[in-house]
């Protein structure tokens, strides 16, 4: 919490874990957040091979408000998540020898109503990626989606799965689509959407 910290103070924090959320309540001063991740071996780095990216993505929370983040890299600040409506999650990637960190700086507020800046993030070794993209790129552009952008969506979405559409229909008082999906396997899922219990066990959800 910011009502901890003095105006212009800042707070050193390590993240070690390769996955997690941070929420930070009335943002006051700043967070800088050592990216330190305990991450396994990989097989480039145990053959001898180059030394392989490590990998980050952020989704902000959908009340992101309060704060700033930002990409420290050798001792420069690039702007990842402004305090906008709706900031998208973002990606970016770098070797294990160069010096990283997230700041977190609060944004000046007339008033001092409850404020939360709050965002997951996971990191992922031996994956390439360009250093802080956007959550889309080129909108709006019909293509297979490329390997960084699979990464994105990998880390940021509610659930991964593998799995057929098995209906789509429409709910006329709601006005939206329900898509009836049939999960051969299930990744992950931040949420108990997919269950076992559909044909030859295979877990069944519906997506709206």
């Amino acid at each position: 919490s910011g009502l901890s910290q003095e105006a212009g103070s800042v707070e050193q924090l390590s993240l070690h874990c390769a996955e997690g959320s941070l929420e930070w309540l009335y943002p006051t001063g700043a967070l800088r957040l050592r990216l330190a991740p305990r991450l396994p071996p990989t097989s480039a780095a145990v053959k001898g091979g180059s030394p392989p990216h490590v990998t980050a993505c952020i989704k902000p929370s959908g009340t992101f408000r309060g704060a700033q983040l930002y990409l420290e890299r050798d001792g420069v600040l690039e702007l990842l998540l402004p305090e906008a409506p709706r900031p998208r999650a973002r990606c970016f990637s770098w070797l294990p020898q160069e010096k990283v960190a997230l700041f977190l700086q609060a944004t000046p507020q007339p008033d001092i109503s409850r404020r939360i800046a709050a965002f997951r993030y996971e990191l992922r070794g031996d994956w390439l990626a360009r250093p802080a993209l956007p959550a889309a790129s080129a909108e709006g552009a019909c293509r297979p989606c490329n390997d960084t952008e699979i990464l994105m969506a990998i880390c940021t979405s509610d659930f991964v799965i593998r799995g057929s559409i098995r209906s789509v229909s429409n709910d006329a008082e709601l006005q939206e689509s329900i898509i009836g999906v049939s999960a051969t396997r299930i990744h992950r899922q931040k949420f108990p959407l997919f269950q076992a219990g559909g044909r030859a066990g295979r877990a069944a959800g519906s997506i709206r």
